[in-house]
């Protein structure tokens, strides 16, 4: 085919050629943070079985958040089982435990695992034998005559728990990554080659790097970076492939005598064409049959050209549909940075809002509102939280922690630290930040999504563009 004469060519060229005969190579796929984007997976299926044409024991890996993103996924009668019929397809060898993997709760992740046919990994989870969750702390692969370790970790917030709605946790416990790998290092004295399969972010993944030099390479996911080949921190690789099947990496390990002398790694594009899976690609369409979400629920009359602008809109929506003065939705709430012109359907409603997360109202003091935006911005990652109702200025300091903020109302005028306001939100903000004194929050039951369904029957075009409600600034 055409584009095997192109990089994956190459690819396949310093695959063949990356030992001599004395030399025995381990190969690793891997991807990270797919979140749902089946449309992808014949082409990885199609890199997958080019890359095995040349080794047959080549190791496909997933770091993790597999799901949560798109609705044909999501809101199969199976939740995310088209996702993981489609890694069965393709021939994963072990998957992290992302966060996002408890968005359909313990039950839901129990479902999956058992229908996987590869393991799921965490050592930093730990539930009660009761519950038979489905995951175990490492696996033990075999490749080319060799026997390769491999341990998943779990990111964990400033609360001790994943980001995800601590209602999914229920009966869970999670301890820091760092604390837990010791437990697992004798697997380097049974094992010719350790690996982290993690699922903890990139600035973590250094951190892990500077004290488990133990490890041949870390595979890592959560915070959508796209490393750079060949990348190593204390003598141990670390690789993470972006997000959404943009990208995958090729790592290969060398080892000679039973040592391993070489450690390399390639990214590989998703994106740019080239062949695919036919056989994947069938059952793909067969998961994707549901007229319903392709249906028009709104004209964008301009592009939105950033997150911040599709944040606006889902606060403003929020606020009408249920009568509040003021709404705010965390920034990793909104899942598009940007949307064009044109329609927008049910399905990519329910991409942009994925979760189901359920409204909360709160009658709350101005004050109250206040803390709540630099509560978010504090925990949730340090993304910037969207508003309706209001603007605001943040300032922060070196380390990123709020030192102060300034509201107006949206025409300028001074806002009310004293008045109490009817403030929406969602239930993950509602669950993971400090509850206001004055009210703990009454349950619409009806999920955000919803109400911006709602909102655009009142709002037949929108048009957000040039939309700026949040300053940070950094002092």
């Amino acid at each position: 085919m055409k584009y095997r004469t192109t990089l994956l060519a190459a690819v396949l060229a310093t695959l063949s050629l990356s030992a001599s005969a004395q030399q025995t190579t381990v190969n690793i796929l891997s991807v990270n943070d797919m979140h749902a984007t089946i449309e992808q997976m014949p082409r990885l299926a199609f890199v997958a079985d080019s890359l095995r044409a040349i080794d047959p024991d080549l190791i496909v890996l997933s770091a993790g958040d597999n799901r949560t993103g798109n609705p044909y996924n999501d809101r199969f009668e199976i939740s995310a089982y088209p996702m993981v019929a489609l890694m069965n397809a393709v021939g994963f060898d072990a998957s992290a435990v992302g966060n996002h993997e408890w968005d359909s709760n313990t039950t839901g992740l129990r479902t999956i695992a058992n229908l996987a046919s590869f393991p799921f990994i965490c050592c930093n989870a730990i539930a009660p034998d009761t519950m038979n969750i489905g995951f175990k702390p490492f696996t033990i692969l075999h490749a080319n005559g060799l026997n390769i370790g491999v341990i998943g970790t779990l990111q964990t917030n400033v609360n001790g728990i994943p980001d995800s709605h601590p209602k999914n946790l229920r009966g869970m416990t999670f301890k820091p990554a760092s604390t837990v790998i010791p437990q697992y290092l004798s697997l380097r004295d049974k094992c010719d080659v350790l690996l982290l399969l993690s699922h903890e972010g990139y600035e973590e993944d250094i951190k892990t790097a500077g004290l488990f030099p133990q490890f041949d390479a870390i595979i890592g996911g959560h915070s959508h970076t796209l490393v750079a080949e060949n990348e190593f921190h204390n003598n141990v690789l670390i690789t993470q492939a972006k997000n959404k099947l943009k990208y995958a990496f090729l790592t290969t390990i060398t080892l000679d005598g039973g040592k391993v002398v070489n450690r390399s790694s390639k990214q590989i594009p998703l994106t740019n064409g080239g062949g695919i899976n036919k056989d994947v690609e069938r059952l793909m369409k067969l998961m994707m049959q549901n007229p319903e979400l392709e249906k028009k629920v709104v004209d964008v009359a301009s592009d939105f050209q950033n997150a911040e602008e599709l944040g606006s809109m889902v606060c403003d929506a929020l606020a009408s549909a249920t009568n509040c003065d003021i709404a705010l939705q965390n920034g990793g709430g909104v899942r598009f940075s940007t949307f064009p012109a044109g329609p927008m359907t049910l399905s990519d409603v329910l991409r942009l809002d994925p979760f189901g997360n359920e409204a909360i109202i709160y009658e709350i003091t101005g004050k109250e509102v206040a803390d709540l935006i630099l509560n978010c911005f504090d925990i949730d990652e340090k993304q910037i939280p969207y508003v309706s109702g209001i603007k605001y200025e943040m300032t922060i300091d070196k380390n990123l922690k709020p030192t102060g903020i300034k509201i107006r109302n949206l025409d300028g005028s001074k806002f009310d630290m004293k008045r109490t306001y009817r403030f929406v939100t969602n239930s993950y903000v509602s669950a993971i930040l400090p509850a206001p004194k004055s009210d703990s929050g009454s349950n619409t039951f009806r999920a955000c999504s919803d109400y911006v369904l709602d909102y655009f029957q009142s709002h037949p075009s929108i048009d957000y563009q040039g939309t700026h409600r949040a300053e940070i600034i950094k002092k």
